[in-house]
């Protein structure tokens, strides 16, 4: 096995590697760019650490030009690995489109989504409840105009993510061709199985999706066939913007 090889054996390896190609070994500054803690970036670039992955991987592998999935796993081949384009991720907490004062979107809470609340629930792993058809309770209006008919779910209970707390509410978007999305993208995400889970998109694959829990993780594929829905999460609102009626 070649040098080089052998220093792609870890996740480590791979960053540094990646860090001297892309001539950006600087640590803090690395970090900057990805909006991580130099602290971050010292462990993960430590061998002694032993750091197995990060939920930074996709910020990272598009800022030093790899692929995600090869940072993560160390499959295929660093440079192209991702077959999808790059934009600027539709993750929470990303405005979509700002519009004239006096313009705004009414949009009815149609549901619930808090934490798992069943035996065995994984991190990340979430449970929903959609009111009857016709239903609301309350609704949001939004200094922003949406594509398609969004769908809004107050979450309930313990935050479901880092940025997700209590309160807020999610806004989303059917996903029907998942080669629509992008790395970075954060999704809701409904097995056949019933269970409902958060991720973060690493790889659209041709079977399969690789993706991360968002509150850290290694990286795990989601076979096609077993994902009976996928839904963008397009932004988290805070409760101030929540009225009473439908």
């Amino acid at each position: 096995m070649s040098k080089k090889n052998s220093e792609w054996d870890s996740y480590t390896g791979r960053l540094l590697w990646a860090m001297s190609r892309a001539g950006k070994t600087n640590q803090s500054e690395l970090a900057r760019a990805v909006g991580v803690k130099p602290q971050s970036i010292q462990y993960l670039c430590d061998p002694n650490a032993g750091a197995r992955g990060s939920s930074h991987t996709p910020s990272l592998a598009r800022e030093l030009g790899v692929g995600a999935e090869w940072l993560a796993t160390g499959q295929g081949q660093p440079a192209g690995a991702t077959a999808l384009g790059t934009r600027e991720a539709a993750s929470p907490g990303y405005a979509v489109r700002q519009v004239d004062a006096g313009q705004s979107s009414a949009l009815r809470v149609t549901g619930v989504v808090r934490v798992g609340p069943h035996v065995g629930a994984q991190p990340g792993e979430l449970h929903r409840t959609d009111l009857a058809k016709g239903q609301a309770d309350g609704r949001l209006i939004l200094p922003l105009m949406l594509p398609g008919q969004p769908v809004v779910l107050r979450v309930q209970g313990a935050a479901v993510a880092p940025g997700i707390k209590d309160g807020q509410f999610l806004v989303l978007q059917a996903v029907h061709d998942a080669l629509q999305l992008e790395p970075e993208d954060t999704l809701l995400i409904t097995l056949t199985d019933g269970r409902v889970m958060l991720r973060e998109l690493m790889v659209v694959r041709e079977t399969s999706l690789l993706v991360l829990p968002v509150a850290g993780g290694q990286p795990e594929p989601l076979a096609r066939e077993a994902i009976a829905s996928i839904e963008l999460i397009v932004c988290v609102v805070p409760r101030r913007w929540w009225r009473v009626g439908a």
